[in-house]
């Protein structure tokens, strides 16, 4: 962990770093917040909400204490609409009135949430007297009301800017009428608040040297800073790595595949919650493509070895049973389920990782191309979210989704959003700071320069 460096000249808040952590469980994962951090001190309760696209969190705070007292987490019932931004998108641009059911869907579960916290707490709703809000663009303009159309079309002009100020009785939230909601600031059409968040509870923009913050999902938010500049930037990963188009992939749940080493011509898995394995989540895919690689099964350009490569290059014969020609192409087999239902890594879900990855790293060579450094030149690399907090270094190193650094550099960050949103709820100056980050962020939309493509394609070979 970097420690606190004291009080930051430019902003007042503590310079330390909000490195997230927790229990190697999932069910008893934690927030941390940074060295110095505190919230100012008042009467009644705070609560601040993580809108993610497939989940949403809500934290409760005493102010008086300064402490957090409950937390609570609901799927995104907007999944209904769709399981990815675009296609709500789509949704509300079919019909007037959509806008305003995809709201009420995500506001109903806001308060939902709000009377579990408080609940849990033994505290009244009517004690809630500030919110503070954070999602990527789209959830932000769901919640807001604002009309997210735009954001499907170049060049992703959000409807609004700035923070979002509103009493609750118009956040349509159940609360003291008096209750203050604010919807953190986004940076740009697709980096939202959620990364606003993250740069706030990670301090980020505050370190010395060469900074880089990843928050890998549909969208691999980028920001890199060396303390004066700092840049942002959203690339089109693509749904690989939350277990979507891929023939087996599923969620991080129970049953899930989330480890995996090939030793000789054995495979050993390991699953969520050590149940049968149903599919395979994000991180165990990235597991198995980095063992198939020092395998040899997988190649530079991602082609996967038939049968007949195997035998030729003389690897144990064990490899070359589970290699096996379809209809759809060739495909490697994991594991099979009691009912004879195979789990496989099809040549098409290579494909997908190289295009997300490809995504990835091309952005990260464009921003670090503004600074005319290099991933070498890298004093860190903060990784957020909780697909950071399990994915194997190692493995993200070898296929090339993370820059080939020293491990000691990578930092698993966890869940920054929900995090910075706190801070910003309890914290008069963060709350300041979040207002002032689309300002000190520069944001580059990499379909706009030049070699972006060149880059990309470079990029997909492992």
């Amino acid at each position: 962990m970097i420690k606190c460096t004291g009080v930051c000249s430019k902003c007042g808040r503590c310079k330390g770093s909000a490195m997230m952590s927790g229990a190697n469980d999932r069910k008893t994962k934690m927030l941390a917040y940074p060295d110095g951090f505190s919230a100012d001190k008042g009467k009644g309760l705070a609560a601040a909400f993580d809108i993610g696209t497939t989940t949403v969190v809500g934290m409760l705070w005493d102010l008086e204490a300064g402490e957090q007292i409950a937390t609570a987490a609901r799927t995104n019932p907007q999944n209904e609409f769709g399981l990815d931004v675009i296609s709500r998108i789509t949704y509300c641009g079919r019909e007037g009135e959509n806008l305003d059911v995809l709201r009420g869907s995500i506001t109903d579960c806001i308060n939902e949430i709000t009377e579990e916290i408080c609940s849990k707490a033994g505290r009244s709703i009517e004690e809630i007297h500030k919110v503070s809000v954070a999602g990527n663009t789209t959830m932000s303009h769901l919640f807001a009301g604002y009309p997210p159309m735009n954001l499907a079309l170049a060049p992703f002009t959000p409807a609004y800017t700035g923070a979002v100020k509103l009493k609750a009785e118009d956040a349509l939230l159940k609360l003291g009428k008096d209750a203050d909601v604010t919807v953190i600031p986004n940076i740009a059409g697709h980096v939202g608040g959620d990364i606003t968040a993250g740069i706030i509870a990670s301090r980020v923009l505050d370190m010395e040297g060469l900074s880089m913050f990843i928050d890998i999902g549909t969208n691999g938010e980028i920001v890199i800073t060396d303390g004066k500049d700092s840049y942002a930037c959203s690339t089109a990963a693509g749904p690989a790595f939350e277990g979507a188009c891929i023939k087996c992939g599923m969620r991080a749940a129970e049953g899930a595949i989330e480890k995996i080493s090939i030793e000789g011509g054995d495979v050993k898995l390991r699953t969520i919650g050590e149940k049968e394995a149903q599919g395979i989540c994000g991180s165990g895919l990235i597991d198995a493509l980095a063992e198939m690689l020092d395998a040899k099964l997988i190649d530079k350009k991602g082609r996967l070895a038939s049968a007949a490569d195997v035998e030729k290059k003389k690897f144990d014969p064990a490899l070359c049973e589970r290699l096996i020609e379809t209809e759809k192409g060739r495909e490697f087999i994991l594991t099979e389920k009691e009912d004879g239902e195979r789990i496989v890594i099809s040549q098409n879900d290579i494909r997908e990782v190289q295009l997300a990855k490809g995504a990835i790293k091309a952005g990260i060579q464009i921003m670090l191309g503004r600074y005319g450094k290099t991933v070498n030149d890298l004093d860190r690399v903060i990784v957020a979210g909780a697909f950071g907090n399990y994915i194997d270094k190692e493995s993200a190193v070898r296929i090339g989704l993370l820059p080939g650094i020293n491990q000691d550099k990578i930092i698993s960050a966890g869940n920054t959003a929900g995090a910075g949103v706190s801070m910003t709820a309890v914290n008069k100056k963060e709350m300041e700071f979040a207002e002032r980050i689309p300002e000190l962020v520069k944001h580059i939309e990499l379909a706009q320069e030049e070699d972006f493509q060149t880059k990309y394609l470079m990029a997909m070979a492992f």
